[in-house]
């Protein structure tokens, strides 16, 4: 399979849009949509970047054995960066240092559009393990102290 096919399968696969891609990349749409039309084929680090960008291995589109997955990939939760500084209880800005360094397995730093600021992918079921809580029970507290009483 070409780059081409292999991105448009996998995107397909897990239900992920080319702004979605920009968005978990940092590359232009424009590019993407290059790619997609097999115009243009990425340098191996960009192709190694969309790869994990979207849970596979670095080298998904240079394995040439690399057989296509017979199941498909559930769309991972995440979590904003806002929303887990939140949950925490510190600062989006030392949140974000900290994921930088690599401190969390549940959170990376992916390099933002033209390299100016990192998109944060934060895997939500992997850091309400590492964290001890239950997402929807915090969701549901949130949400609750958020509605106003007897309106």
């Amino acid at each position: 399979m070409t780059f081409s096919q292999k991105l448009k399968y996998i995107l397909s696969e897990q239900n992920i849009s080319q702004a979605e891609l920009s968005r978990l990349t940092g590359i232009n749409k424009s590019s993407i949509c290059q790619y997609l039309s097999g115009k243009n084929i990425p340098s191996k680090k960009r192709q190694g970047v969309i790869a994990t960008a979207i849970g596979m291995p670095e080298d998904y589109f240079g394995n040439e054995n690399f057989k296509e997955p017979s199941i498909s990939y559930p769309k991972i939760p995440r979590l904003t960066l806002t929303e887990t500084a939140g949950i925490m209880g510190v600062s989006q800005r030392a949140l974000a240092l900290a994921i930088q360094q690599g401190m969390y397995s549940w959170a990376q730093a992916l390099p933002g559009r033209n390299k100016k600021r990192p998109i944060y992918f934060i895997n939500a079921i992997t850091f309400a393990e590492a964290q001890g809580i239950d997402l929807e029970e915090y969701k549901k507290c949130t949400c609750e102290a958020a509605t106003p009483t007897g309106a």
